[in-house]
């Protein structure tokens, strides 16, 4: 775990934040710019921005006085090497919009930049939970979001400019990701009554904004730049897939329905399924299941390791024996009756070939090639090599 939470909440030290604030009341920790120079800058910002070929229209977007800019007008199809062209964020229209007031949002930034990324790292094990990185760079006066609350606890990190926040006196319950939850501009407005606080951020400064708690913003001077941290931590809605999985297991749950059921009919068919369920929920698997999905909750930030292989170099290859250690990020997920290895943000299929072979050292802390063919000794010592080497690619076992 790095410092990146610790020196942000200073001089609040972390138990007393998550025992006092965490969840329930918005904070506002003040401090240098020096605290946030090493999580991004406007000039890493540029540098970022002209990393042309890594934005789309749906990780760059612009808003302008509360309205999205359409993507025609600020992207252009570029040739692409294998024909065709794709659709990009062209600098020079952006940069017409920027100099009009719009606003740019870089979506999902945390494998671009180090400070980012240790500090998404940092909150996930502080909290149990998942964080995504969002940039805003904002002009003078002109504002991109009205009144509106968050479906997940809000860190605001502000790196350049100044800006001032609006804290209302509304807060949804527990809102989530769903249609449900996206009311219309003018019921945000009602929902979020009154400010009960305007906080003007530095570079330097962290905010933390509450799950459902309403706010807005609005830059202070040209170039404000903040990155929201939102983490999401797992719900009982999360694990509703054991249901599904269960479900899939009992005959008479797969069997059709009858045709024309009357009330009574259905009323029993539900009954029934409640029951089945309620049996699935209170096995021991079911317990198994929900406490690896909670503790894989979060997101597996990866990385390369060039220095080590170019050190590696001449080398000869590990020893049989060498021993590696298992991935507590990844798990095994089934779709279909397929097994899928999954980090949380990204799956791949599992050969049946070596199905067997994955499980077995999926249900292990750490692992050698010499363990694994002495279990499955069917296997060639090329076969258990190029399996390893794949899952070390994939960085489940390292």
């Amino acid at each position: 775990m790095s410092d990146s939470l610790d020196s942000l909440l200073a001089p609040l030290d972390r138990g007393a934040f998550f025992a006092g604030h965490f969840g329930k009341s918005h904070r506002h920790f003040p401090g240098e710019a020096a605290r946030t120079a090493g999580i991004m800058t406007l000039q890493r910002l540029n540098e970022l921005m002209s990393m042309t070929s890594v934005w789309t229209p749906e990780t760059m977007m612009l808003y302008l006085d509360l309205q999205p800019v359409a993507t025609a007008d600020y992207c252009a199809r570029v040739p692409a090497l294998q024909g065709g062209g794709a659709l990009r964020p062209d600098p020079d229209r952006v940069q017409d919009w920027i100099a009009k007031g719009a606003s740019v949002i870089l979506n999902d930034i945390d494998a671009l930049a180090p400070g980012v990324r240790a500090l998404a790292n940092d909150l996930q094990q502080a909290t149990g939970g998942r964080s995504q990185a969002n940039l805003y760079f904002s002009m003078h006066q002109h504002k991109a979001f009205g009144p509106h609350c968050d479906v997940h606890e809000v860190f605001a990190v502000h790196c350049a400019g100044e800006k001032t926040w609006n804290i209302y006196e509304g807060r949804d319950e527990a809102p989530v990701n769903h249609p449900d939850f996206k009311p219309s501009d003018a019921e945000r407005a009602r929902r979020a009554g009154k400010v009960v606080e305007q906080i003007h951020m530095k570079p330097g400064d962290l905010l933390y904004i509450p799950r459902g708690v309403y706010h807005d913003a609005l830059a202070s001077a040209n170039g404000a730049v903040h990155i929201a941290f939102g983490v999401t931590l797992p719900k009982a809605l999360d694990l509703l897939p054991i249901i599904w999985d269960a479900a899939i297991q009992n005959p008479w749950m797969r069997a059709d329905l009858p045709r024309d059921m009357g009330p009574a009919e259905i009323k029993d068919t539900l009954a029934r399924m409640g029951g089945a369920i309620a049996e699935a929920l209170n096995s021991e698997g079911a317990g198994k299941v929900a406490a690896a999905a909670i503790k894989n909750w979060p997101y597996a930030f990866k990385g390369y390791d060039l220095d080590g292989l170019v050190a590696a170099e001449g080398q000869s290859d590990a020893p049989r024996n060498a021993s590696y250690t298992v991935s507590r990020q990844v798990k095994i997920v089934r779709h279909k009756g397929k097994p899928y290895l999954s980090d949380g943000k990204q799956q791949v299929e599992v050969p049946g070939e070596v199905a067997s072979q994955v499980d077995f050292i999926m249900g292990r802390s750490s692992v050698t090639e010499a363990v694994l063919h002495a279990e499955f000794p069917e296997m060639s010592e090329a076969a258990v090599a190029e399996l390893f080497q794949n899952m070390k690619a994939m960085r489940v076992i390292a």
